[in-house]
């Protein structure tokens, strides 16, 4: 398996001890290059490559090696975006990492070999209890072997392809349907995503073979809402993957607008206006102003919509869930009410932003019935104002 760094932790690269005396060592260079490709393959030349970057860090005095640290160059080379459908989307979790580094002596000469190493990335992150560089790699991409999903909707799973070989799809221990995995060609099939669709199947869990001969049951939990209209959240977890988060209860929107204003003149000492007819004749008229304008202009008048969202009762096991919710920093909203005819579901999708920052964890011992309220901001004003 490869090694794994989740970008928005610190990932230390430690070099090659060049001791005296038969090293006069000098500085380091590491050359790093994020590409689109198998990992530990020749580097592409051209397409492909997102971003190269050479470092270069002199050894402190008494000191023969350095200490780089790569993981915020490499997380400015992600990108994200969500249109409702996970068919595409583990090509946009991981991304290949090329490293050589070279020594220098005081005099200019190269020290060889240099040393290179392959790496992929994604854009999660690892818990402070984790310690450094912690690279251990998740069965499928989620922090709890539960899951609650809508009636109706679409099942997504997050799978680590370097690990998993078989997702058996079942119902009553009976197996519905079952996805084959095969290994990653390179970083855009790392990450897959085995789907299932509810609307005339239930499922209540999903076994997962990994790494052979070994294998993991997921328990999946139905939730069926006949009252309140379902939303659907989808963010970016802390190993880097899109997961989704119904919310099926009481849901309320507002609106915040923000506006500036001015006093203006609408006096007109003097108007002209015209008959119309054959000579076209003025009419002048003095000291006047119109009763229907607008005296206080407004200006700069916009306006951010806002809704406040209910989870239901749900198990406590969904809690890792909702802390990374909290932490993350991709999320989207979609509505999961039919669609009309003639729209899509890519209209149904909206960026927002979680306006909470604290979380009070529930547990069934305190509070037996857990329900999550949370706040979103659609991260984007009501009037188009993209230039």
């Amino acid at each position: 398996m490869s090694t794994i760094i989740r970008t928005r932790s610190p990932f230390f690269i430690r070099t090659t001890n060049y001791a005296s005396p038969t090293y006069d060592i000098d500085y380091f260079r590491m050359s790093i290059t994020i590409f689109e490709g198998p990992d530990g393959a020749t580097l592409p030349e051209c397409g492909g490559i997102f971003g190269s970057y050479t470092l270069k860090k002199k050894v402190l005095p008494g000191e023969t090696s350095v200490t780089f640290e790569i993981s915020e160059i490499i997380n400015d080379h992600f990108t994200k975006n969500y249109t409702g459908t996970y068919l595409t989307l583990g090509q946009n979790v991981t991304v290949a990492v090329g490293v050589t580094i070279v020594g220098f002596e005081t005099d200019g000469t190269q020290i060889t070999p240099s040393v290179s190493n392959y790496y992929y990335a994604q854009e999660g992150y690892n818990d402070f209890k984790d310690g450094v560089n912690y690279t251990a790699q998740p069965i499928l991409l989620l922090s709890e072997n539960y899951i609650e999903y809508h009636k109706g909707s679409r099942i997504n799973l997050p799978v680590n392809a370097e690990r998993v070989n078989n997702i058996s799809w079942r119902k009553n221990g009976v197996q519905i349907f079952a996805d084959t995995v095969s290994p990653p060609a390179d970083s855009t099939e790392v990450v897959e995503y085995s789907s299932a669709t509810t609307t005339s199947q239930q499922y209540d869990e999903v076994v997962v073979t990994y790494d052979d001969e070994q294998s993991i049951t997921y328990i999946l939990k139905e939730v069926e809402e006949c009252k309140y209209p379902v939303y659907k959240i989808t963010f970016v977890n802390r190993w880097g993957a899109y997961q989704d988060l119904f919310f099926h209860k009481k849901s309320v929107e507002t609106l915040n607008t923000t506006s500036e204003s001015f006093n203006r003149s609408i006096f007109k000492p003097r108007t002209v206006s015209y008959i119309q007819r054959e000579d076209c004749d003025e009419v002048i008229s003095y000291n006047s102003y119109s009763t229907t304008d607008h005296s206080k202009k407004t200006h700069n008048a916009n306006g951010v919509e806002s809704i406040q969202l209910n989870s239901g009762f749900v198990d406590e096991r969904m809690n890792s869930y909702f802390e990374e919710l909290m932490v993350s920093e991709y999320i989207w909203l979609v509505d999961m009410s039919p669609l009309a005819i003639g729209e899509t579901v890519a209209s149904r999708v909206k960026p927002v932003t979680l306006k909470d920052s604290n979380f009070t964890y529930k547990t069934s011992l305190n509070d037996r019935l857990i329900n999550y309220t949370m706040n979103f901001e659609k991260a984007f004003n009501l009037v188009n104002d993209i230039r």
